[in-house]
């Protein structure tokens, strides 16, 4: 992403960045690190991907929270029909 795009996301002018990379180093190093060109993103509207995510999420429970979130997940599904 261009300083001047990161710019307008903080509503400051490009030279208020610019003056942050001299006078804040370490600021700037973290807001550069946020907006880095090859930072990869999930796709959130890749369904695949959001189910792998989820089964990943339940292996972590612990039964009885699982078989809670089973409970509630069906619950939704019936509202459903």
């Amino acid at each position: 992403m261009r300083k001047e795009d990161i710019a307008k996301l903080f509503n400051i002018t490009r030279q208020t960045l610019s003056n942050w990379e001299k006078e804040k180093p370490a600021l700037y190093k973290i807001i550069e690190a946020n907006f880095e060109e090859n930072k990869t993103y999930p796709d959130l509207n890749n369904i695949e991907y959001l189910k792998s995510e989820m089964m990943k999420a339940i292996d972590k429970l612990p039964e009885h929270k699982t078989k809670k979130f089973y409970h509630l997940m069906m619950a939704e599904l019936a509202e459903m029909e």
